[in-house]
């Protein structure tokens, strides 16, 4: 590493520490544009390091680990508790030529110089964007009629309702009950958006309504992968979307770059239709996906564009305002690369100062705005 930063003169060690007690000796003396952070230190380690780090210095953060792997629960860990990049060492050191890795290491060290990092408390994580909703009513629906009901000041003890028309007993507990399907979000993003993801999908509370289907432009093992952990930490239900899957409230769908996915009107309710390319060619997917919830669902439907270097995504918030839905971006100092999310504020004149925090809160609102009204196909 040492080797390939010397090759360029716009590049600078400040500074090297053997463990992670040292490291945050000398980041406070040195004061680093970006911070390389191994995961596998004495004394203390990269991960306890990177949350004291963020809680009072927070820096950009590459971390680099060669017992975890891309893709795994210790690699969104990290992601979580604030690193805007995580890279397997045997990535950055095995099978690439001299060249090819010289271009990745810099790639990386000036994606991650040019973000607004913030600070981070993980006691605190999931405090911030539900707070507007508490006090709220809350609204439900009997599913075997669909008449609606109106719960105030809900005490959790209460478990059930009957429904004042047909007398169905209506569950209260939102994991037993059947959430109608009322809003759509879209959410479009490239493989450095996973951190954003990790900062706006575990905020989202399940009893806003509708459902939120999430494109990540990356391997489908490294979907499914993040798909597990990012139920694990979520109200809402996070699952892999499936050819003929309904779409029901409540439900986050993640798809993979190889997925091209359609929506289809089946006996009163959405289904959806999904094609997966053996070649995993993502071009235009996130444009396909967003233009078929605008067709199908007009202005029922929000798009939401991440992190990417791709361009992807532009077409397809254009069919959304054209249906009168919603879009909104994430500010690009908040994306590790800003390609996909630049192209389209640039273009449509979209606000530039979204972060995480309240992208998720103006989810919520739309959500909970049209809760009252139900999608029928």
């Amino acid at each position: 590493m040492r080797t390939t930063f010397s090759q360029r003169d716009d590049v600078e060690i400040v500074g090297e520490a053997t463990n992670g007690i040292e490291a945050l000796e000398q980041i406070l003396k040195l004061d680093p544009d970006v911070i390389l952070l191994d995961m596998e230190m004495p004394i203390m380690d990269g991960m306890t390091t990177l949350q004291h780090l963020m809680i009072h210095t927070p820096i950009p953060t590459i971390m680099l680990s060669s017992l975890s792997k891309t893709g795994t629960a210790r690699c969104f860990d990290a992601l979580k508790y604030g690193a805007v990049d995580f890279v397997g060492k045997n990535t950055f050191f095995q099978s690439m030529d001299s060249a090819s890795h010289s271009k990745l290491v810099f790639g990386k060290v000036f994606d991650a110089a040019s973000m607004v990092v913030e600070s981070i408390d993980p006691m605190c994580q999931r405090a911030g964007a539900r707070n507007f909703v508490k006090g709220r009513e809350k609204v439900i629906f009997c599913e075997d009629c669909g008449t609606r009901h109106i719960i105030f000041n809900w005490n959790q003890k209460c478990e059930s309702k009957k429904c004042m028309n047909c007398g169905d007993e209506i569950s209260l507990l939102p994991n037993k009950r059947y959430l109608r399907m009322n809003f759509l979000t879209v959410i479009g993003t490239g493989k450095s958006g996973y951190a954003n993801l990790l900062k706006i999908i575990p905020f989202l509370d399940r009893e806003m309504g509708g459902a939120l289907c999430v494109m990540i432009l990356d391997k489908p093992k490294y979907v499914a992968s993040f798909v597990k952990y990012l139920d694990s930490i979520s109200d809402l239900e996070v699952v892999l979307g499936h050819n003929g899957t309904t779409l029901e409230g409540g439900c986050c769908y993640i798809f993979s770059g190889a997925d091209t996915v359609q929506f289809s009107p089946y006996s009163g309710h959405y289904t959806m239709q999904i094609e997966t390319d053996s070649s995993q060619n993502s071009s235009g997917n996130i444009d396909k996906i967003m233009s078929a919830a605008a067709v199908t669902l007009k202005d029922r439907v929000a798009g939401v564009l991440l992190s990417g270097s791709e361009a992807d995504g532009n077409k397809g918030i254009e069919a959304i305002l054209q249906e009168n839905g919603t879009c909104m971006i994430l500010k690009p100092g908040h994306c590790l690369q800003k390609h996909m999310s630049s192209k389209a504020i640039k273009q449509h004149d979209l606000e530039d100062d979204l972060d995480e925090a309240n992208l998720a809160i103006k989810i919520q609102e739309n959500h909970f705005i049209n809760k009252e009204n139900v999608i029928t196909a």
